[in-house]
């Protein structure tokens, strides 16, 4: 291939209203999408499926338009188009011996949870799902092959460079003022888990790492060009820099450069141990990449005055957590679970090996093979790779690679020859691209479309700058749609293919098909979704009553339920928790002696219509193990189904974490006469919560008549032993039972104090256990063993605000003060609105042992 260089803007079109259109709706999509949480609610997918629709539709649109529009060619392609083929081939119904030829033990496994082979099924076993991440894979499918092909100008190129470095700067501020002002809520008004909002709009701190990883490495991209561009005869050298500083050609510079330090700093800030090992891997690359290349020479220096500036930032504004967070990667208990998750999937894997379970289906097939114990459900994999090999087997995985091979090669391309200064980004787009790919072995952020849209357009845009100003490449991969006569190509010419108008207008329709398919099926999500947050609301206030609530509580309840089932059938959670309202509805009413629902003949009636309900829902997703469990104990224990046994065996082998599930499953074995596998069983949901410990007592107290058990499941805990002592001390033949169950409660109080001393003391317990011993320590009066075990607790869990609150009260007590006030300034931080520790750093400030303020 020739290196002769041309005029970049000779080798390339000029924009058109086509174009024009398409910026604005990709960039109304930059601005949109991590402002709206990051795009994780439907009626955020739906307005992302929107745009990215619209802008299919125009690109096609000017395919059809101008007759002399070329689309450039990438190898890239080609694992694009055959992943989605693949998702597609997922959701089709095929013949049940051509599915198990593909993946054999899918059609057994349907076949034996559906009680039958049907004549067709879907290699996918949760479609719905399947079609839900489908729909977002296309959007950035579509980002990604028309950034490819609009933006090939340089000064195209630098715009979209521009407009994702200044939303990431505006996140950026964003995030840092809900850092250092906020209450704990987003946008000083939407609730987050654990009352911290230290991410900007992002609910999960490392999927805002993620975030914030791209728009630095397109900041930094758009930086090193404006550099070489300004000093393109020779190095950069800082004085030459330094005294053109108030030129308006590095103004701009020293935004970027302050974009960068502020979104550095924020990703410190929000204590994601994933966006900062990234951040660090991926500059610490590309340090050594610039440093290598010797048409960089002096620009070493860009970086690491960023990394200064990054790092004085953090020091002021929050050093102290941030270096007690990456303290806590020597204790890896956080990632015990998410490595956890990823052995377990091994499992999945070499069952479905070749296109594997179905596009978005973990959240139901993995629980049957969770072997951690955990009541936690994983939505998602917490590796991106791992996922993709569950849902889309060695197929989807190796597409994946390829495609990240494809990226990298573009990029050691870029790198190599930088005789244009416009390649010089694709120092920051590789910087941003890295991080992502490492970030993605503990995270699942690609699965949000904030993030998932700056990584199309990120890869679009190294693959695009590979051919910047080489007329042969820039040619000789292209093809355009004409209705002239074929010409011969010539060397690196560009090949007109003829077309017929009405085959050029294929595209179009294709796309508006597509389009509309994905803008229906959002849409049902979004309708769907509005009302199901409805029912939750109304859910709320039955479940602290304990389902008791009047018939008008119930019939708005179901309405929503109903109506969210009904905007969107194939939704599984819907339709299953709908008929778990209705039965609450009809089974309020129990016999007062038993414990037990009174059964009337209508209430028979409207079981056999529940279960009916239920058995479609299996038929929806044949993994969803709750379904089973509740149409099993309707089938058992109303309706006198023997069948109902093995429905609630095989919701508990699907579902072994869920607390109905494990109740069921217990409940059954213990009136089989299996009391060990029931006690076991019990102990399990209770981890899992969502039953009662009175409910699983009761069952070995009234129903099998073995208190023993109830004893032993109540293990060591005070409260569930007198609970069980005083339901004994009610019958006269079990007095001797109460007795020794009180004696129980007093020494498990005892033995649970030094069981939490020996754990402790092993080094390995945990930051719950820590902070129980540290309270009983404060209890007994010995503070400097409560402090140690609170800075242990907090070490391992560092958000936790009120644990932090004790200690400094307990450093203040012994007068270490200027300890006492630096806890409560970080609690502050961590919760700005905590008026008590407001207070204790007030009534510290004004003591003598308080140190100056600066």
């Amino acid at each position: 291939m020739s290196d002769e260089l041309v005029s970049i803007h000779e080798t390339e079109p000029a924009d058109s209203r086509f174009d024009a259109a398409i910026e604005c709706l990709l960039f109304a999509l930059l601005i949109f999408l991590p402002l709206a949480l990051g795009g994780v609610q439907a009626w955020s997918e739906f307005a992302y499926v929107a745009a990215t629709g619209a802008i299919a539709l125009c690109f096609a649109l000017k395919l059809l338009v101008h007759r002399d529009a070329s689309i450039v060619w990438t190898w890239a392609y080609v694992p694009v188009a055959l992943v989605l083929l693949l998702a597609l081939l997922q959701l089709v119904p095929l013949p049940t011996g051509l599915v198990r030829a593909l993946s054999p033990n899918t059609a057994a496994t349907k076949t034996d949870l559906l009680g039958g082979e049907p004549g067709t099924m879907a290699l996918s076993f949760y479609p719905h799902a399947t079609r839900h991440d489908l729909r977002l894979l296309l959007g950035a499918a579509v980002v990604f092959v028309v950034v490819l092909n609009v933006y090939r100008r340089p000064d195209q190129i630098k715009r979209l460079l521009g407009a994702v470095a200044a939303t990431g700067g505006a996140i950026a501020l964003l995030a840092l003022a809900q850092d250092m002002f906020g209450n704990g809520k987003i946008y000083w008004t939407i609730p987050t888990p654990g009352n911290v909002a230290a991410s900007g709009p992002f609910i999960c701190h490392s999927h805002y790492g993620q975030f914030m990883n791209l728009s630095i490495g397109a900041a930094l991209g758009l930086l090193l060009v404006k550099l070489h561009e300004s000093f393109r005869h020779g190095p950069v050298r800082l004085p030459d820099v330094i005294e053109r500083l108030g030129s308006p050609e590095l103004r701009v510079v020293w935004y970027l450069a302050a974009m960068i330090v502020v979104g550095a700093a924020t990703v410190f800030l929000s204590l994601t141990r994933g966006g900062m090992v990234s951040l660090l891997v991926a500059g610490g690359f590309t340090g050594l990449v610039i440093a290598s290349r010797g048409a960089l020479r002096g620009r070493g220096w860009v970086l690491f005055l960023l990394a200064l500036g990054a790092f004085i930032a953090v020091l002021y504004i929050g050093f102290d957590a941030v270096y007690e967070r990456l303290a806590t990667l020597r204790h890896l208990h956080g990632y015990g679970g998410r490595w956890q998750i990823v052995e377990n999937l091994a499992s999945s894997f070499t069952r479905f090996p070749l296109v594997g379970t179905g596009l978005g289906t973990h959240q139901v097939v993995y629980p049957m093979f969770d072997r951690s114990m955990s009541p936690d459900l994983a939505s998602h994999a917490e590796n991106e790779y791992a996922q993709a090999a569950e849902e889309m087997g060695v197929i989807g995985l190796g597409l994946l690679l390829a495609f990240v091979a494809i990226v990298w090669r573009a990029y050691a391309h870029n790198v190599r020859r930088q005789r244009f200064p416009i390649r010089s980004a694709a120092f920051g787009l590789g910087f941003g691209f890295l991080a992502i790919l490492v970030h993605s072995f503990s995270d699942f952020g690609q699965h949000l479309p904030a993030n998932h849209l700056l990584s199309a357009v990120t890869c679009a845009l190294l693959l695009g700058l590979a051919r910047v100003g080489h007329p042969e490449r820039a040619e000789k991969g292209t093809f355009s749609f004409s209705a002239q006569q074929p010409s011969a190509p010539q060397g690196g010419e560009k090949v007109n293919v003829p077309f017929p108008a009405l085959l050029r207008a294929v595209p179009l329709l294709a796309v508006a098909g597509i389009w509309a398919w994905s803008l229906a099926g959002a849409d049902s999500a979004r309708r769907a979704e509005a009302h199901w947050q409805r029912a939750l609301r109304l859910e709320a206030p039955l479940l602290k009553e304990n389902w008791q609530g009047s018939n008008e509580d119930y019939a708005a309840l179901i309405s929503h339920a109903a109506a969210a089932a009904e905007a969107d059938p194939g939704n599984v959670e819907y339709r299953h928790w709908l008929n778990v309202y209705r039965w609450r509805s009809i089974s309020r009413v129990t016999d007062p002696k038993t414990g037990q629902t009174v059964v009337t003949p209508r209430t028979i009636e409207f079981a056999r219509r529940i279960a009916a309900e239920l058995h479609a829902a299996r038929s929806v997703c044949p993994t969803f193990g709750a379904a089973y469990s509740v149409v099993g104990q309707i089938e058992k224990f109303v309706l006198g189904d023997p069948s109902g046994a093995d429905r609630i065996r095989k919701g508990y082998m699907l579902a072994p974490s869920d607390a109905t599930a494990c109740y069921l499953a217990g409940l059954m074995d213990a009136l089989e006469g299996d009391l060990d596998a029931s006690l076991a069983k019990f102990r399990r949901c209770l981890e899992a919560g969502g039953v009662s410990f009175q409910e699983m007592a009761d069952v070995y107290l009234r129903q099998v008549g073995r208190p023993d058990l109830a004893v032993a499941l109540a293990g060591e805990d005070s409260g569930r032993l007198l609970h069980v002592a005083e339901a004994l001390h009610k019958s006269p033949e079990h007095q001797e039972l109460a007795a020794k169950a009180r004696e129980l409660a007093a020494a498990a109080r005892v033995a649970a104090v030094q069981a939490l001393k020996a754990q402790c003391e092993k080094g390995d317990a945990s930051a719950s256990t820590l902070a129980s011993l540290a309270a009983i320590w404060r209890q007994e009066k010995n503070t400097p063993a409560a402090i140690e075990c609170y800075l242990r607790a907090l070490a391992l869990d560092y958000g936790q605000v009120g644990w932090r609150l004790e200690l400094a009260r307990l450093l203040a007590e012994v007068g270490r003060v200027t300890e006492a006030m630096h806890q409560a300034r970080i609690c502050l931080r961590l919760r700005p609105e905590l008026a008590s520790a407001r207070k204790l750093l007030e009534d510290l400030s004004v003591l003598p042992e308080a140190p100056p303020e600066k």
